[in-house]
């Protein structure tokens, strides 16, 4: 529950993109973007506790 509420409030609403393997552990890493802009907002694995933002220049 903890780990969720950690991607709302980094994320805010989001659908999953893709999953792959984890840069930090070795297991399943999923990969969010926006439900309405379609922009990919970063990368998260609750396994690890790694969360990543995307940040795109204007």
């Amino acid at each position: 529950m903890h780990f969720e509420a950690l991607l709302d409030a980094l994320f805010g609403p989001r659908e999953i993109l893709h999953e792959m393997e984890c840069s930090v552990c070795g297991l399943d890493e999923t990969y969010y973007r926006d439900p309405f802009t379609h922009r990919s907002l970063g990368r998260a694995c609750p396994s690890c506790n790694f969360v990543q933002k995307f940040e795109f220049g204007n």
